[in-house]
């Protein structure tokens, strides 16, 4: 009888197995590991003596749109081209002169943290090993540093985009009492949550996952040094009553996304408190301030949120992606996710024995990333007060940098700094120069310098030149250089504008 493919494991051997296979193999994985780590220290060394950003050629795209070979480069060779093509160009946020969006700037323990985590390549959904009873610990951190108590809950994620969904999706359960969960959002009268115009766009995107719809958001103008306005926040929510709609939440800001503006959290809280409402807090710019006695007054009514997200990545400088959901009520957060099913069911003994975590009951993922090794290496190798200290650092540099514009009568503040955010224009003080466009000027030509970067922004429809201070290597030297650049770039282009 003649016989098929061989489909036997003698037809395959050991080469299935992706390993190296000889000893000199493991040799030049070794030496590849250690030119990694050397290049990465080197390029650290240097930090602020080159550009922050260099736009990514197109040698380099083409470069990198090829298939990969059916025989492998090897280990060095692969890693010598990475270095070449993908190292040298990313967004520049390790640099201490990238200011735009509000970007963190990692940190190499942390780097070191995310390097161990990888080597294990665990799936931290559940069970009875290190990295979740490691996550556990992390959360008990935030837990007890954020006043919370001890029945409240937690968990790791990408990022507080991801964290605001799983808060609005809790607050949505408490208020349709499960129903959601088992009959859908056609057993329920249209839900409604609430926020300020300057709150982030994660929210209206949650809205939309969650099945509310952008209708369901009720986006309320803000104030105009862009906080939350809570008399218009209540009236709104008594309207809709009325209308027949459904209130369930209000979302406060620990930071906005625009310009760093503290929404009133305590004022918020009662608010939410008065009407029976959930009370998110997003705190991706700022929340971690909080962690600062300096800085904590700033943030009343923090701790008496129903849930709180923020990201570790940004001002926790850890490496991306790492963000935190904190909920007060543990038992609501594990009861609008979890699903009893099983192949997940807990054993007597073994990884998922009785008592061992169960992160999965927590959110709507299986398969989840160890991120608490590198928050843990982080706090543990640096210390949680050399963190904090970022934080009033950075808020002092805000403070520094607005009194240095203060003080140029061509430079003028465009918002009042709460925290870590500062927007400001060149003034154009000659009538055939418009101040919108002189603005966007001055920003592509720091932009092409690709020393200093900066993220678009409007305060009051016009253009601005944002600053947003959540790196840890920035200094006064660099802020005064960039006050000096755009003063040049400023006055240039007004010399070169044409008769008005």
């Amino acid at each position: 009888m003649s016989q098929g493919p061989a489909t036997t494991i003698e037809a395959f051997g050991e080469n299935a197995c992706l390993d190296p296979r000889s000893a000199e193999e493991w040799a030049a994985l070794e030496r590849a590991g250690r030119r990694l780590l050397e290049h990465t220290l080197e390029r650290y060394r240097v930090l602020g003596d080159r550009p922050a950003y260099k736009p990514v050629p197109a040698r380099v795209k083409q470069a990198l749109s090829e298939a990969p070979p059916r025989a492998g480069l090897g280990v060095e060779a692969a890693l010598e081209r990475a270095l070449e093509l993908v190292a040298p160009h990313g967004p520049g946020n390790i640099d201490p002169r990238f200011w735009g969006w509000v970007l963190g700037a990692g940190n190499l323990p942390g780097m070191l943290g995310q390097w161990l985590a990888t080597s294990m390549n665990a799936n931290v959904w559940a069970g009875d090993q290190a990295p979740a009873w490691l996550e556990l610990e992390v959360l008990r951190w935030f837990r007890d540093w954020f006043e919370f108590p001890e029945t409240s809950s937690g968990l790791l994620l990408e990022g507080t985009s991801s964290a605001n969904t799983l808060a609005l999706a809790i607050a949505r359960h408490r208020a349709t009492r499960g129903e959601v969960a088992r009959r859908g959002l056609s057993s329920q009268p249209p839900l409604r949550l609430y926020c300020s115009t300057a709150t982030h766009v994660s929210i209206v995107k949650a809205a939309q996952l969650l099945g509310l719809g952008r209708d369901g958001v009720c986006l309320v103008p803000a104030r105009a040094d862009g906080r939350s306005d809570v008399a218009a926040l209540e009236r709104a929510i008594v309207a809709d009553r009325q209308a027949g709609l459904e209130p369930f939440c209000v979302v406060g800001s620990a930071g906005t996304v625009g310009v760093g503006a503290l929404d009133p959290l305590l004022e918020l809280r009662a608010l939410s408190a008065r009407h029976g409402l959930w009370f998110h807090v997003d705190g991706a710019i700022g929340a971690l301030g909080y962690l600062s006695p300096e800085l904590r007054p700033r943030f009343a009514g923090l701790p008496l949120a129903d849930s709180l997200a923020f990201d570790l990545h940004k001002w926790g400088q850890v490496p991306y992606a790492c963000g935190c959901l904190m909920v007060r009520d543990g038992a609501l957060h594990r009861a609008a996710f979890a699903v009893d099913t099983e192949y997940l069911s807990t054993t007597d003994t073994g990884l998922t024995c009785h008592g061992s975590p169960a992160f999965q009951d927590l959110g709507p993922g299986l398969s989840r990333p160890d991120r608490a090794s590198k928050v843990w290496m982080t706090f543990m190798a640096l210390g949680s007060e050399r963190v904090v200290r970022v934080f009033e650092a950075n808020v002092a540099q805000a403070r520094w940098l607005a009194e240095r514009i203060e003080r140029e009568p061509q430079l003028e503040l465009a918002n009042a700094v709460d925290l870590n955010i500062v927007c400001f224009r060149y003034r154009a003080r000659t009538g055939g120069v418009d101040a919108g466009p002189l603005q966007e000027r001055i920003a592509a030509e720091l932009r092409a310098s690709g020393l200093y970067v900066l993220s678009p922004f409007r305060v009051g429809g016009v253009p601005c030149l944002r600053v947003a201070l959540s790196n840890h290597r920035t200094r006064t030297e660099h802020l005064e250089a960039l006050v000096q650049r755009v003063l040049e770039l400023g006055r240039r282009a007004v010399e070169e504008a044409p008769p008005g």
